[in-house]
């Protein structure tokens, strides 16, 4: 990552510097900015800013109006980089650090190879058009170069990271970080949103109401399971013609299996209450290797008394927990969750990113030994508890990608920094307003 920046640093000092670098162009042009014995053009400056314009359409798909107005916005803050750069090429001279023809030559490969420029002849055709020959192109290299050494000199050597940096900047940035949550121990006590007898009454009277359609009229089965259909299920099977082998047939959900075996050609059965409400099936052929039937479902609405309470009944769980009641016997006594109630309610080890987003949230902020208040979902409400916690040690490329992030961090720091110094022993006089 820290030889991302510095290249990304050599490739602007190269990008601001070849514009007009003929003393007698840049004469008359408007200056932005003196910077010791050297200055920086309006016409330097707008080029920069078109460039990030680009970088922003390109790279952050900003419109070009909207790159346009950004970059201008950013005028000043390309003008402080650039200022910066400058100073850094200054003191990289100053200093007399060398550079060998075989580093300049490397330099000059790289760069074409990272803007695809093949041969030798199309290299000098795009300085060409840069206004640059390929003797000016290897001198502003050269002194890219020195500047990176400096960079590399004064900066790198401060960007050492400890394991113990690493760790502190794990804990307080987990939740960003797409490589590692923590495991839990969880279980759960669910109340679930159950119909009322009057909710059920309801459903049957419509499963009646359904079957007397089929009986007396030449009513489409399809159309009317497509009618009685839940509306958070509209996709459904319902109502389609399905056909199914003796063996296939034993692969479906057990309620199908049963009515179906006891179903004749052109029958309709009784309503049947399922996972998604009651079912009604009808037959329409039938013989030892192949059964074609259809379905439709009267969803079982739950209604807001019955909702109430489940709400109610949670707040009783939940108070005799804070009485110190046994978290499992209370899973067994209350919870409607079959396949876990037995158990004391255990979900297993879950890892945080496996849970949906509000369910995370509740789980995040509970400790070892912890329960939480009712969660209400669509289905009802949870209470959960975490038995144990487990932060899992950071593997080495986990590890790897911190101390980037952290090196990334430190690299701009301490280029601020020394740049900074640079500027405070430099003269700089900014002409923004010419």
């Amino acid at each position: 990552m820290i030889q991302k920046t510095v290249a990304y640093l050599a490739i602007c000092l190269l990008f601001v510097t070849t514009g007009l670098t003929a003393a007698t162009a840049r004469t008359f042009d408007k200056i932005a900015a003196y910077v010791n014995d050297d200055i920086v053009t309006k016409r330097e400056l707008d080029v920069l800013v078109n460039q990030r314009a680009i970088e922003l359409q390109q790279v952050y798909r900003f419109s070009e109006r909207e790159a346009r107005s950004e970059a201008e916005r950013q005028r000043g803050e390309l003008l402080d980089r650039l200022i910066r750069q400058m100073l850094l090429l200054e003191a990289a001279l100053t200093l007399q650090l060398t550079v060998s023809d075989a580093e300049v030559e490397q330099y000059i490969q790289e760069f074409k190879k990272r803007y695809q420029i093949e041969t030798d002849e199309e290299f000098r055709i795009q300085l060409n058009k840069e206004g640059m020959t390929l003797v000016a192109f290897r001198e502003q290299a050269e002194r890219n170069l020195k500047a990176e050494k400096l960079v590399m000199g004064r900066i790198v050597p401060r960007l050492q990271v400890r394991d113990s940096e690493i760790q502190k900047f794990f804990e307080e940035n987990r939740d960003q970080l797409p490589v590692k949550s923590d495991k839990v121990h969880l279980r759960h006590i669910f109340i679930a949103f159950e119909p009322t007898q009057t909710d059920r009454d309801a459903a049957y009277a419509q499963v009646e109401k359904a079957r007397n359609e089929i009986a007396t009229a030449d009513t489409d089965f399809e159309d009317l399971a497509k009618r009685y259909a839940s509306k958070e299920n509209p996709t459904s099977q319902a109502g389609i013609l399905i056909e199914a082998s003796t063996e296939e047939l034993s692969r479906f959900p057990e309620i199908f299996q049963n009515v179906l075996g006891n179903l004749a050609a052109d029958e309709t059965s009784e309503a049947v209450e399922g996972n998604e409400g009651l079912y009604l099936f009808r037959v329409e052929k039938k013989d030892d290797k192949m059964t074609a039937f259809r379905y439709l479902i009267v969803p079982l609405e739950i209604s807001p008394e019955a909702i109430q309470m489940a709400r109610e009944r949670s707040v009783e769980v939940f108070k005799k927990l804070e009485d110190g009641e046994d978290f499992d016997t209370l899973a067994a006594t209350y919870s409607d969750d079959a396949e876990t109630r037995e158990n004391g309610g255990v979900l297993g080890v879950r890892s945080l990113t496996e849970l949906n987003p509000k369910t995370r949230r509740i789980i995040e902020s509970l400790e070892s030994g912890a329960y939480s208040n009712p969660h209400e979902t669509e289905s009802g409400l949870h209470i959960f508890r975490v038995d144990e916690r487990n932060t899992p040690d950071l593997s080495e490329a986990e590890k790897q990608q911190i101390t980037g992030i952290l090196r990334q961090q430190r690299f701009q720091e301490e280029w601020d920094a020394y740049t900074d110094s640079l500027i405070a022993n430099a003269y700089i006089k900014i002409n923004l307003k010419e």
